[in-house]
């Protein structure tokens, strides 16, 4: 993906966060193998509405692990289009898009827009979606991610800004550390 496709997924991202689209009618699509970001690119340049929660997952390639973004739902996008004019013939052959999810010959099943907006509501800007967490100042929590790694400590408390600091025993003394949510996990 360039810089300038990346910024253009990130605006288009944030313009799905208005609420004549989360109300709208949304359909589920169902990918050729490893070919989401194919699918994405020729619907979003064709004007549908598009959206595609990602979040960060790690994988081995070549002896080392590395973190990559991958989509919540591989191999499907969901979609939206004017139910009054709806041109499922067009998407459905739209090159990366192996078929429309529905049942039978009806045409595609609507997804509840619920669901769909409940997914954008725990998205961010650039559509990852993030982990729900009700931490408190005193839980238990294991580092999953970065140096600490597997520390097991105790929430000292939570800025607004959803950060997590915590007091780690290292070399003998309290430590003060700042991290983020997507680092920790609740309980042991």
């Amino acid at each position: 993906m360039h810089k300038g496709e990346r910024r253009l997924e990130v605006l288009f991202m944030l313009s799905l966060r208005s609420k004549n689209l989360t109300l709208a009618s949304w359909y589920l699509l169902l990918c050729k193998p490893n070919q989401n970001h194919i699918a994405f690119r020729n619907l979003r340049r064709q004007g549908v509405d598009l959206f595609m929660p990602r979040h960060m997952a790690e994988r081995r390639w070549r002896g080392r692990v590395i973190t990559e973004a991958r989509p919540v739902f591989a191999g499907y996008i969901f979609f939206s289009t004017d139910p009054a004019r709806p041109n499922w013939h067009k998407i459905g052959s739209t090159p990366g898009v192996a078929q429309l999810v529905g049942f039978g010959s009806g045409g595609p099943a609507e997804v509840p827009a619920e669901i769909v907006t409940g997914l954008m509501q725990r998205c961010d800007a650039e559509g990852f979606l993030q982990q729900e967490q009700d931490l408190n100042p005193g839980d238990q929590i294991r580092i999953t991610k970065g140096p600490l790694r597997d520390f097991v400590t105790t929430v000292d408390m939570i800025d607004p800004e959803r950060r997590i600091h915590v007091l780690l025993d290292l070399l003998g003394r309290k430590t003060k550390v700042v991290l983020e949510p997507s680092q920790v996990t609740q309980g042991l």
